[in-house]
């Protein structure tokens, strides 16, 4: 150690480039400062022994012991926690805050070293340590005074969460200091425990914390870290200080005290959301702690995290940050995360409540080594990015078991990934709990207890099919009926079934299990999805040779289901001699109970219901929003239901092979219970809003009733007409400025053109004439393309259909192709390839008209 004694303050360097040392240490020194130096972290320790600095200087990059390293130890010792610590990196190297912030500095410099900018940056921080001897103050013990609010939040949480009053007498008796290590003793987690302390306080909450918000340099991290503090910065430039404890009256008046010249807000976090920031796993040299301590990612029966390669103990810090986006999303009641690279970051969104919300977001670099760490323990490829992947693993949050059912997809920004959640273990709900009525529910339980015959379970993606399946098997007797399931993946564990999954990288197929699974003649086959001709036909043959079969289907409503398994060879005959009963479901968001606002019914909302009902309410609810429904106005979701019970009646109309429309309009007339039915009786009951109702149910229905089949026949050439040369072609497109291009296009090339501004205006005009060829946009209000495609399929409409889409899934592809599109063009538009399209698909359909006559 070399040190330069002059009067001015005190200034350790530590670095071990000579260069870079010497020319700071001259332009200290210059400055009237003192200087002492250190060419590495362990000689800076040793200096620190001899006098106290008023300020340090660590490069973060130096042998043996790093920046970070040194710092870490500083603040272990009182004497020197309250030093601030100037990092200084190489001009590209990453500024890490959260980081710094873990590790106790102040601020970042650097390289090449800038006299001005060194100055400067020191001035300021020598201020900082005089600032932060302030509090150096230890804060007296909460517990000799009981704040009254805090008596007020004892009181409102035992009437929140219903406790008997020997348990209110247990509540009352908590200081304020053992708020959240009691939390466990009345079922609260931190998590829910701070939300009843926002509400309670009418402070904001925040799930999580980003990493890049936190200022570094506002207080001392020893301070922070004994008081659960985190300082940040919002979008605004807003300071904030995040706490975990309102009721904590001495720690809000000091920083009253120290900041009354600054404004700032205060906000909530749970306290293991504040004290992940003061931990940065690469600087801990212990094994890493067991999946049990630190609620760590597991793949099923993998070996605890301890035993983790030497690659992935280096990876500590994106452990962290998956483990806190896991627990944020099960906190924030998530059913879906997606982790989305973006031009400059990557971006994390929860699926709540249907509806996806931005949550936060990372560095690119960090979220790339994200989604690795999740493929490489779903056991996927991590090395394959561009084409799509599915895996599974699980994971143990807050003592629960969760299945993660991982999807990756190649974007134009790099690889994004979407984990499904799924609760384990979590108890089979009554069907009712699931938002059946009773005569549903009694209904589904008598066709489940049959001895044979197929039981479909029907709905659009995320409706909760499994859900309502796996609450189904459970009025199932299990006791005297062997069970059997062929899953990809299991979703649910269930105790009295033998649950098979599909392994494809062990070569066990969804075809060779299902054929291993039939050969054992179980009583009652649970298969979780008729995907194929092949599965479709086994589940036919084996519900009508004396067996139990339940599936599930991607599709609408209980008579499109129809049509669809005819798309995938099922004749009529086969399904009417098969089927039992056909369940349809959707499930829409609730109406927070606690902020729903219910008012008289408006004169649009009277005349959107008019069609579909005699009964028009007098009130219905909108949403408000409160602090329990984070302002969204809903809480939770709930299903809507139709049974379609494939008595004698219903058969024999399958059997004759009428319309789709037809067997609907017949179960309707019989008084069946549809699911347009199901969803205007809650919203009678207040637990759904007109608007979705319509938006996602009834729209549909319009198709049905609105556009009968008398309606959209195409009208035939009077005899002896002879047809128009002119090519006739419907353009089904919401969006102006595609339309119009793709009018002027087609016009140009010499076909007549008719517009349609989404799938209901559509339909009315392939009533009115018979058209060559529908090209359609797939995402339209009102009516979307897929069902446009599947309503003018069920009306024994043969004009074929080119999607034209700006979406890239791969699953709009294959879904368009398997409800029978021609093609599929994506935009924006290339005149040629429209073009060749258009002409190869008329030609197409002109040669099997000429065949067929």
């Amino acid at each position: 150690m070399k040190s330069d004694i002059s009067e001015g303050p005190l200034i350790l360097i530590a670095d071990d480039d000579q260069v870079i040392l010497q020319l700071i240490e001259k332009i200290l020194s210059d400055s009237g400062y003192s200087v002492a130096t250190a060419d590495n972290g362990r000689n800076a320790l040793l200096a620190l022994n001899k006098a106290k600095p008023e300020l340090i200087l660590l490069d973060v990059m130096m042998p043996e012991m790093n920046g970070y390293e040194v710092c870490s130890r500083l603040q272990e010792n009182q004497e020197t926690a309250y030093i601030p610590v100037i990092f200084v990196t190489a001009l590209g190297d990453e500024q890490n805050k959260a980081k710094a912030f873990s590790a106790g500095g102040a601020d970042y410099l650097v390289k090449p070293v800038n006299r001005d900018t060194l100055l400067k940056t020191v001035a300021i921080h020598l201020k900082t340590k005089s600032r932060w001897n302030k509090f150096k103050k230890e804060i007296s013990t909460w517990d000799i005074a009981q704040p009254l609010n805090f008596t007020k939040f004892k009181d409102s949480l035992a009437k929140k969460i219903d406790l008997p009053p020997a348990r209110r007498e247990e509540l009352s008796q908590i200081k304020v200091s053992e708020l959240y290590s009691r939390a466990n003793n009345f079922n609260l987690n931190a998590a829910e425990l701070t939300r009843y302390i926002a509400e309670f306080s009418g402070m904001n909450y925040l799930p999580n914390i980003n990493p890049e918000s936190v200022q570094l340099g506002k207080m001392p991290k020893l301070f922070c870290k004994k008081n659960n503090l985190i300082p940040i910065k919002d979008e605004s430039g807003k300071n904030i200080f995040v706490i975990s404890n309102p009721f904590d009256w001495e720690l809000l008046d000091l920083l009253g005290s120290y900041f009354k010249n600054q404004p700032y807000d205060l906000a909530l976090a749970d306290p293991n959301t504040i004290t992940s920031l003061f931990i940065d796993e690469s600087l801990e040299k212990e094994e890493a702690p067991s999946i049990k301590d630190r609620e760590e990612i597991e793949k099923p029966g993998i070996e605890p995290a301890a035993s983790l390669s030497e690659q992935e103990s280096a990876e500590h810090p994106i452990i962290s940050v998956a483990n806190n986006m896991l627990e944020s999303a099960v906190n924030e009641r998530a059913s879906d995360i997606h982790v989305e690279p973006k031009e400059g970051n990557t971006v994390v969104r929860f699926r709540i409540d249907g509806n996806v919300k931005e949550m936060f977001t990372i560095k690119k670099e960090k979220g790339i080594r994200l989604i690795s760490r999740f493929k490489v323990l779903a056991d996927m490829d991590i090395a394959e990015k561009r084409k799509p992947q599915d895996g599974a693993l699980a994971a143990i949050i807050d003592n629960k078991t969760y299945n993660l059912r991982l999807a990756t997809l190649s974007t134009i920004y790099g690889e994004s990934l979407i984990i499904r959640l799924l609760a384990a273990y979590a108890k089979a709900k009554e069907l009712q709990e699931l938002g059946m009525t009773d005569e549903q529910s009694n209904t589904l339980i008598h066709l489940a207890n049959r001895n044979q015959g197929l039981i479909l379970v029907v709905g659009p993606t995320g409706s909760g099919k499994t859900t309502t399946i796996y609450s189904l098997l459970h009025k199932i007797d299990y006791n005297n009926r062997s069970i059997v399931s062929v899953e990809d993946p299991v979703e649910y564990r269930i105790p009295f079934i033998n649950q098979e999954q599909v392994r494809e990288k062990g070569k066990v197929t969804f075809e060779a299990l299902l054929k291993s699974v039939v050969r054992q003649d179980p009583d009652v086959l649970f298969l979780g999805e008729v995907r194929d001709n092949y599965s479709a036909t086994t589940a036919m043959n084996f519900a009508s040779t004396g067996h139990l079969t339940i599936s599930s289907l991607h599709t609408s409503n209980t008579t499109t289901a129809i049509f669809r398994l005819e798309r995938l060879g099922i004749d009529r005959r086969t399904m009417a001699d098969s089927f039992i009963g056909i369940i349809a479901q959707r499930l829409l968001k609730k109406l927070c109970p606690h902020c729903k606002e219910t008012v008289p019914i408006s004169e649009e909302e009277r005349k959107m219901l008019l069609p579909f009902t005699s009964e028009i309410p007098l009130k219905v609810a909108h949403p408000a929003g409160c602090s329990k429904c984070n302002n969204t106005g809903y809480y939770g979701r709930e299903g809507i239901y139709e049974i379609l019970d494939f008595d004698r009646e219903i058969s024999e109309a399958v059997r004759s092979n009428i319309t789709i429309s037809d067997i609907r309009s017949l179960a309707r007339k019989r008084g069946d219970h549809l699911i347009s039915h199901h969803a205007l009786e809650k919203v009678k009951k207040l637990i759904f809003p007109p608007k979705d109702v319509y938006e996602n149910v009834l729209v549909e229905e319009t198709g049905f009733q609105k556009v009968t089949p008398e309606i959209i026949a195409p009208k035939a050439q009077p005899p002896g007409k002879k047809r128009e040369d002119k090519r006739r072609i419907l353009v089904a497109e919401d969006d102006k400025v595609p339309r119009a291009l793709i009018t002027r296009l087609l016009e140009n090339s010499g076909y007549t053109v008719t517009i349609a501004e989404d799938g209901i205006d559509a339909l009315l005009h392939m009533g009115e004439t018979q058209y060559d060829l529908i090209l359609s946009d797939i995402n339209m209000p009102n009516l979307d393309g897929f069902k446009l495609l599947e309503m003018k399929n069920q009306k024994g409409i043969e004009t074929p259909v080119i999607f034209i889409t700006g979406s890239s899934s791969s699953e709009d592809k294959k879904r368009g192709f398997e409800l029978g599109a021609a093609d599929y063009i994506k935009k924006p538009i290339e005149k040629e390839a429209l073009l060749l399209s258009v002409k190869n698909v008329i030609e197409k359909q002109k040669k099997e008209q000429d065949k067929n006559d």
